[in-house]
């Protein structure tokens, strides 16, 4: 798994609720999103009095004249970046920085995440600075405490107990959901998996009543054309996992949200390094090169149980520092 710093790990599991939603999130399906001035976050007193110098995506030198004490989310646009405003529903790559409006104390740090603009997968506050957007922009929002962290505070990241926020937000890049290579066929030999994909990506896997392989096979289904991911890159993917024997899956981001990750197990790496970004890929794992000899219980998963995997890539990067 990924091992992010002490402050983006805190924040990422605050401000960002991906994985945490009280319901299910359900990605790609139709979402009305803000297009006009009337829907999006408006300045106000609060988020104009807010300076920031920096290069976009890096730690920058906030000034904020405050303390602040609003009563709705204000949102100002520091640098507009180019392109269609990012969309409910969208995911997006982002580096947060954030502030005590009441103190004026900055939390230890900058974080880069991706934050999937959908309500119950982000604090609202967050949502509301982000949404209306341009890839490339760097924005401003000054959000009150019950948008934020409301009567409980953050300690750990200088926000106290119905503190307002300030919200520094690049937004980078909107991202993919789902893999977007061109349509390939398994090779001949492959295994005979029956596979059917909705219009969000998500894979139907049907497993044929035959032994499994004993031996690692990975083969695209659609193939990219972006960048190689790298040994010991940071990876974005969407996936789904199947234990052979039961035909059930035991995890899957579909109906979650994607996964950065610098691991999954051995014989998934191997088959999604040196690949490109906008594949997809089915991995056929044995368990010398899976879960091992332990299995994995918690998930029904047997010391002798081969899994099979779909795996969009999405993104790739090296590893942060």
């Amino acid at each position: 798994m990924l091992i992010r710093p002490a402050f983006a790990t805190l924040l990422l599991a605050t401000l960002v609720l991906a994985g945490c939603a009280a319901r299910p999130l359900v990605l790609g399906s139709p979402s009305p999103s803000p297009t006009d001035g009337a829907a999006c976050a408006q300045p106000g007193a609060a988020s104009d009095a807010v300076a920031v110098s920096g290069e976009l995506g890096a730690s920058p030198v906030v000034t904020a004249q405050g303390p602040f004490d609003v009563d709705r989310v204000e949102r100002t646009v520091l640098i507009e970046g180019d392109g269609q405003p990012v969309l409910a529903g969208d995911l997006v790559d982002v580096t947060i920085t954030m502030l005590n409006a009441t103190s004026g104390d900055r939390a230890p740090g900058t974080a880069d995440a991706r934050v999937l603009l959908r309500e119950g997968a982000a604090q609202p506050g967050l949502l509301a600075t982000i949404l209306c957007s341009t890839p490339g922009s760097r924005v401003v929002g000054v959000v009150p405490a019950e948008d934020a962290f409301g009567t409980v505070g953050q300690p750990e990241l200088a926000i106290g107990p119905d503190d307002d926020l300030v919200l520094v937000v690049d937004v980078l890049a909107r991202l993919p959901l789902q893999a977007d290579g061109a349509p390939v066929a398994l090779p001949d030999g492959f295994p005979g998996l029956g596979l059917e994909f909705d219009a969000d990506g998500r894979p139907t896997v049907t497993i044929p009543a035959v032994d499994p392989p004993t031996e690692l096979l990975s083969a695209p289904v659609l193939e990219g054309s972006g960048p190689l991911v790298g040994a010991g890159d940071e990876f974005l993917i969407q996936f789904q996992g199947l234990n052979w024997r039961t035909g059930e899956v035991f995890d899957e981001t579909w109906g979650d949200v994607p996964r950065s990750l610098l691991a999954v197990l051995p014989g998934v790496d191997a088959a999604i390094v040196g690949r490109a970004v906008g594949s997809r890929v089915v991995v056929i794992v044995p368990p010398d090169e899976g879960f091992g000899a332990a299995g994995s219980p918690s998930w029904g998963i047997a010391g002798t149980d081969t899994v099979v995997y779909v795996v969009d890539i999405l993104a790739t990067a090296p590893p942060p520092a």
